[in-house]
């Protein structure tokens, strides 16, 4: 069992109490997951959990993805021409057929595999296919996030100053012959190395009470002493949809416990303050453009690169 991989939280609070085991016991109890309902490990990276046949399946990583786009096949499963691994407990809507408009959320693990744990009907209407990741930045010089190298040309918007170790929202378009194009790498928020825990990123399903099921994982009770914050420290209130970062420790008994859930604003929240989605057409003037559905909060960046308002024609 490895818990010591390259984890990482943010510093102001109670960076102490996420420490070693010793500084966990000195910080307070910490309630650990269920014995004997919910077993989890860490390991390549992947938070994993132990399914009814004593196997051991990964429900965490360290990257999130959401790719809308045309669905080819489904053995194996695979939009826009990226192949996605799925398992028992993926959840795929009825009736899927190649040509339909999906979406596909989930995971990449430390191996570099994509694995699906959810494939839906894709609310929007008919846009470009697009890709966003949530994961740790590995390099800026290139600009490698989660093992994944990106072009990023001077077209790519990069909001602020970013540096390796950061999580970051990426915005990539996927082009009709396959290669990826940068549109956008924003910084979500700051985090430290948290030795002997492990930070993954995660969508959640459903919260009821003190229940909370993230998206692939099973239904996780929390204690009450789980810290629930969002990225400037603030409390917060767990959500459905809602994209965040699951602190992971080891308890003394050997067992795990969550001792914090960090909530992070993505594009798609905030700014405007009704998460709505634009229709803006990228590069008019090549090939007639890209229809993109956008966050309202990125729309400026989008015109100030040449992008106009409404679909493309």
């Amino acid at each position: 069992m490895n818990t010591e991989t390259g984890k990482f939280y943010r510093w102001p609070l109670t960076v102490l109490c996420l420490g070693i085991v010793a500084v966990l016991a000195a910080c307070g109890s910490v309630t650990p997951l269920p014995a004997g309902a919910v077993q989890l490990r860490m390991d390549g990276g992947a938070l994993e959990v132990q399914d009814q046949e004593s196997g051991w399946v990964p429900v965490g990583g360290e990257t999130t993805f959401e790719l809308v786009g045309q669905l080819e096949g489904t053995d194996p499963w695979m939009v826009t021409g990226n192949t996605f691994a799925v398992r028992e407990s993926t959840q795929i809507a009825e009736g899927l057929e190649a040509g339909d408009l999906v979406s596909v959320k989930g995971i990449i693990l430390e191996d570099g595999t994509w694995l699906a744990n959810a494939i839906e009907p894709a609310e929007e209407p008919q846009t470009a296919p697009t890709i966003v990741l949530i994961g740790k930045v590995d390099s800026t010089d290139p600009w490698v996030v989660n093992g994944i190298t990106l072009s990023v040309t001077g077209d790519t918007t990069i909001s602020g100053e970013i540096a390796p170790g950061r999580i970051v929202r990426v915005e990539i378009l996927l082009l009709d012959d396959g290669t990826w194009e940068v549109l956008s790498i924003a910084p979500l928020s700051d985090f430290t190395e948290v030795p002997g825990c492990a930070t993954v990123t995660a969508r959640i399903v459903s919260v009821n009470g003190n229940e909370i099921q993230f998206a692939g994982w099973p239904v996780i009770t929390l204690g009450e002493d789980v810290n629930i914050e969002d990225e400037a420290g603030n409390e917060a209130t767990l959500g459905p949809d809602q994209t965040v970062l699951v602190v992971v420790c080891a308890a003394e008994d050997g067992q795990f416990a969550i001792t914090a859930i960090v909530v992070l604003k993505t594009s798609d929240e905030g700014g405007s303050g009704n998460g709505g989605k634009v229709l803006v057409c990228h590069k008019p003037e090549k090939k007639g453009g890209h229809t993109l559905s956008i966050a309202e909060p990125a729309v400026p960046a989008h015109l100030a690169h040449g992008d106009k308002l409404g679909p493309c024609p």
